[in-house]
């Protein structure tokens, strides 16, 4: 491996600083090795990296991290907005800069000379940052006018201790443009209160920045922190060097996105993605499109701090010139707030026309260039992001977001994003028929689950739910559901062998109370196929779907076909969402590989504190009488019978299964009064304050709860979790435990209070309302954004909720909501499904109750179409579903 490039400092006991500049990617493939930097030595610093530094006083760069594959690339960018950046050069000499991977001579020239005459004149942002800039610009940070620094350090004051509890044990840290690291510390305090075994590297160009920085960060015995000198591509090779067994988090504060425009910052974030392992976390903070003028006066403060931060850069231009280019006094700095754009934009306005003229010092070739009074010359641009748009940027960088900490004001967010398993997107205008990518998509979560939490051989004929089918039937009955739907709808013959067909076409769903009752079914064997002979059953059946969705001269798809395919899809969530209730209660169940769990491992024990987080149920007041006939409408039309006759053969109109038609519309008599209803699911330390209150759990506990000696436990896919880490997720339970919970509610109000369950209708109103009027935050827990029924809780200001009470309503997500509506027809124009006959109508008994929204585990396909309804016995306490009350007014 080639040595360390040497750097010259004056003090001897230094932090520690890895020169990524000189280190290619290959050698980091080979030699870098998994352990910690040396800790401090003195409470403030660690050892510098030398190659002149005794072996035996220092680190090498073998210490540093692990192997694995390079792959990606990235861009290095600069916020004006941020703390620091990367960008920032470590010296003002051109041959330094063209080290790190920037010809800067060059970008400077270009900029002034763009390609296209007409095109306008910009100035790279990395001239900003000389000694001067870096002085001026952590003036700026500390002015009241420039908010953005303020109110992340608000949120990091404030959440830290929640931020962290998402970042495991043992884990890698790596923050872009580290800067001076003053909000950083928050964070690495917080980590230290938790004893968190963690490796920092604060990732810089600004060598002398990046030594001061870290210096002042003080000691920790749990953290250990060091320096990389180099670029964001340097530092992604970096990343990208650790094992999957090591766990990273990276950090990019101070909004440096923004610097960004929105399409740089997709591929950015995309780009970066491609180097993190599954279950990599990216903390992100991001401006918001704030008020014009607050954002205009950050960007020109008074004092002139800023104007002369930008004016500082064509000083700094001559220095990296190494010539009298430019004269500053024939300049002034111009700032606006684009508001169509959402961006900042800080100029050069040329303030008389003259020519400036550079001289190559290899070829003495001259460039002339002209100016022209009043001209604007670009600098920076600072986008401000929306939460509509920041939330479409995680989704189509397909990064899971698994927190938001906003600031008081409700002007700036940190975002946590994860790289998961897989990612589900939203299906705000979905394609009837789903896509290619959505079946990869929807196989990689099936096989997360069934090859990776259910343990092969042993738990395959388990039966955690004995009225259903062992683990094993539902491997066997997905592909072979497909199939046998595409093999009638293309008149072709099963795939082999075609006994699957018999034993693997239907499950059971037997009666709660008297389990002989059950609807019919696939013949149930004496013996289960084995299960390489079904797993190759399952890979054939995807093979053929793949070709009929590629092969559309062979396959045209009608209406009749994509029908099939549509519920083939949806029929292979619901199920997915099955084998994971069954899982949790299993005490065989292997957590999700690369997510993991966000509480601490090594503190499982204790007993319910006295208070819980999570604040009290907001009342929200609806008035049907108000409202849209769409909001009031139940169903959608979409009847089978139409595209089976050939009477309707369009490809764009959606489908829905056959207890979905058809569209009823509220009339006169049938729409509901105006009724309060709770902004949340109960919870689990409500529901086992209810229990306490009326004699205790015994005989009415949750299936989802586990009482051991030392307490209450709440079952999850990661095994069992003490009420106090669980109080505040809601509660899974049966609708007759519910019930109880809504009269026993209604009792302790008193008799001028009406509580209960909501009906289909009323919560359908709402779930329509919020999704009309509550734009995503990315944070709705459903489509396995999480892995247990957490509430999606976004914190608002209380503008925003007298803006829109909704803001606050939880849901859907987290978990179903039982309704008080038995399952039935919608209208007089039910008609049973052809192709799925058992589908409703076998479940029209008056056992089964209507369930709504989705839980965590549900796809969102089946979450955001309005009209899906689900269904599940009353006494059926495994399911996934919580509840709110309702008070009718």
């Amino acid at each position: 491996m080639a040595p360390l490039s040497p750097i010259a400092l004056d003090a001897i006991v230094m932090p520690t600083i890895i020169d990524l500049r000189h280190v290619h990617s290959t050698e980091m493939k080979q030699d870098f090795r998994d352990s910690y930097p040396s800790p401090p030595s003195d409470h403030s610093h660690s050892r510098l990296h030398n190659q002149e530094t005794d072996a035996s006083d220092s680190d090498t760069m073998d210490d540093l991290t692990d192997s694995s594959s390079v792959t990606g690339s990235s861009r290095s960018t600069d916020e004006l907005g941020g703390d620091a950046s990367s960008l920032k050069l470590e010296d003002t000499r051109p041959d330094d800069a063209s080290s790190s991977g920037f010809d800067l001579p060059a970008m400077i020239i270009d900029g002034l000379c763009p390609a296209d005459a007409s095109s306008p004149k910009r100035i790279t942002t990395m001239v900003l940052y000389d000694d001067r800039g870096l002085q001026l610009f952590d003036e700026i940070t500390y002015l009241k006018e420039y908010y953005l620094t303020q109110e992340e350090i608000n949120i990091l004051d404030r959440d830290s201790d929640k931020i962290v509890e998402h970042i495991p044990d043992n884990s890698v840290i790596v923050e872009l443009g580290a800067g001076s690291l003053r909000k950083t510390v928050l964070l690495l305090n917080a980590l230290e209160r938790k004893r968190k075994n963690i490796r920092y590297y604060a990732l810089d160009l600004m060598l002398d920045e990046l030594t001061k920085s870290l210096k002042s960060l003080g000691s920790f015995a749990n953290v250990k922190t060091a320096g990389l000198w180099g670029t964001y591509d340097e530092g992604l090779a970096f990343v990208s060097s650790f094992g999957p067994e090591v766990p990273k988090t990276l950090l990019w504060l101070g909004s440096s996105i923004g610097n960004l425009t929105r399409t740089e910052a997709l591929d950015f974030i995309t780009s970066y993605r491609k180097t993190l392992n599954m279950g990599d976390n990216w903390l992100i903070g991001i401006d918001r499109r704030n008020d014009a003028q607050e954002i205009t006066v950050a960007y020109n403060d008074p004092q002139g701090v800023t104007r002369e931060f930008v004016m500082n850069g064509l000083d700094h231009i001559n220095v990296i010139l190494a010539q009298p280019f430019i004269d500053r006094s024939k300049f002034e700095y111009f700032a606006r707030y684009n508001v169509e754009e959402g961006r900042h934009e800080a100029y050069y306005k040329v303030m008389e026309s003259h020519q400036l003229v550079y001289q190559d010092p290899k070829t003495m070739e001259e460039t002339s260039i002209s100016l022209t009074k009043d001209e604007l010359i670009n600098v920076e641009y600072s986008y401000k992001w929306s939460p509509a748009e920041t939330t479409k940027l995680f989704d189509d960088s397909e990064m899971t977001k698994v927190g938001q900490w906003t600031s008081p004001s409700s002007r700036y967010d940190l975002h946590l994003v994860r790289k998961s398993p897989f990612y589900f997107k939203s299906t705000k205008t979905p394609t009837p028929c789903p896509s290619e990518a959505e079946w990869v998509e929807l196989w990689k979560s099936w096989d997360v689950v069934t090859m990776s939490m259910i343990q092969h051989p042993t738990m395959l004929l388990e039966k955690p739910i004995a009225l259903r089918h062992p683990f094993l039937f539902y491997l066997g009955h997905i592909p072979v559901f497909m199939d046998t739907q595409l093999s009638r709808v293309l008149g072709e013959p099963f795939l082999e062998p075609a006994y699957f067909n018999v034993i693997f076409e239907r499950g059971i769903d037997p009666d709660v109370d008297d389990p002989t009752k059950c609807h019919a079914h696939s013949e149930v064997p004496d013996t289960w196929p084995e299960i390489e002979a079904i797993i190759d059953f399952r890979n054939r059946a995807r093979e053929r779907l793949l070709r009929v969705l590629g092969d559309r001269e062979t396959y045209p798809m009608t209406r009749r076909l994509a029908r099939v395919l549509f519920m083939a899809f949806e029929h292979e969530a619901m199920h997915l969402e099955t084998l994971i209730y069954m899982l949790v209660q299993s005490p065989n169940t292997l957590p999700p590989p690369s997510v993991p769990a966000p509480w601490d491992a090594k503190d499982l024990g204790g007993l319910l504190p006295q208070s819980s987080s999570v604040a009290e149920a907001a009342w929200i007041h609806i008035d049907p009488a108000t409202l849209d006939k769409a909001v009031l409408a139940l169903g959608h039309n979409d009847l089978e019978d139409a595209d089976l006759d050939g009477k309707k053969d369009d490809l764009t109109s959606p489908f829905g299964w056959d207890n979905e038609h058809p569209l009823v519309e509220a009339q006169p008599g049938r729409i509901p009064g105006a009724f309060r209803i709770q902004s949340r699911q109960v919870t689990n330390g409500e529901f086992l304050a209810y229990l306490e209150a009326t004699g205790g759990h015994a005989g009415r506990m949750p299936e989802s709860w586990s009482v051991k000696d030392d307490g209450v436990f709440v079952k999850n896919v990661y095994g069992l979790v003490p009420m106090r880490v669980a109080q505040d997720w809601p509660v899974w339970c049966s609708n007759l435990q519910a019930q109880g919970y809504a009269t026993w509610a209604q009792v302790k109000a008193g008799a001028h209070v009406l509580y209960s369950i909501p009906s289909e209708h009323e919560l359908s109103i709402v779930f329509k309302l919020r999704q009309a009027t509550v734009p995503k935050s990315g944070l709705e827990n459903y489509g396995f954004r999480q892995w247990y029924p957490t509430l999606d809780r976004v914190s608002c200001s209380a503008a925003e909720v007298q803006a829109n009470p909704l803001v606050q309503f939880s849901g859907p997500g987290g978990l179903w909501d039982w309704t008080s509506t038995v399952f039935a027809p919608l209208g007089e124009g039910f008609m049973t499904s052809r192709m799925y006959p058992g589908y409703s109508s076998d479940f029209f008994d008056e056992k089964h109750m209507v369930v709504l929204g989705g839980s965590w585990a549900t796809h969102p396909r089946l979450v955001e179409r309005r009209s899906f309804r689900n269904w599940f016995q009353a006494n059926y306490p495994y399911v996934f579903a919580g509840f709110r009350l309702v008070e009718r007014v």
